[in-house]
């Protein structure tokens, strides 16, 4: 057994390190490197937070990552402190029914109320939604607030429909949305 479990140690160190080498090579062409944390229960290893731009979990993701209790801005506040110290400079934090938070390293936070969706019938998918749509706004080169509220305005349109992969908005249905709120 012991044999098993350092192969599969120095395995994960291995795809650890191959992973974090692409994503440096990404850094170094110039790519942002956004994280979604989700589907995350363990720490995140150090050699990839190291290569990453954005780390962006939920409440729940940044508590079970940090190890640190989430249940007031404050508490949010002092876990991202934390990934600060591991080396990010910038955490994304989904809040869902209170919105979002962009904390920048030395800045004060970013928030983004929620954009209210007409009906919510599936919330599956709507983090991914939001950190993906920011990924779009953000390397179109807009402001960090417009970054979060064009991503509030994915998400509250992703909410309105069932299912995770039928539920991405496009871009046109977002930008109708944003004129409208």
């Amino acid at each position: 057994m012991h044999n098993k479990q350092c192969f599969a140690s120095s395995l994960c160190k291995i795809f650890v390190n191959f992973i974090a080498d692409y994503l440096q090579a990404a850094r170094d062409a110039g790519v942002p490197v956004i994280l979604d944390a989700g589907g995350m229960d363990a720490p995140i290893p150090v050699e990839l937070l190291n290569v990453v731009d954005i780390l962006s979990p939920n409440e729940s993701e940044l508590a079970r990552l940090t190890r640190m209790p989430t249940e007031s801005f404050e508490q949010i506040s002092q876990a991202v402190a934390k990934c600060h110290e591991m080396g990010v400079k910038e955490v994304l934090v989904k809040l869902g029914e209170k919105g979002s938070a962009l904390f920048v390293k030395g800045e004060e936070p970013i928030r983004q109320p929620i954009i209210s969706a007409a009906k919510v019938l599936d919330t599956t998918g709507a983090g991914d939604t939001f950190t993906a749509a920011f990924a779009v706004a953000f390397v179109e080169g807009r402001s960090k607030k417009e970054c979060l509220r064009f991503a509030a305005a994915a998400a509250s349109l992703c909410v309105q429909v069932k299912g995770a992969i039928p539920s991405m908005p496009d871009r046109r249905s977002v930008l109708d949305l944003l004129q409208t709120c």
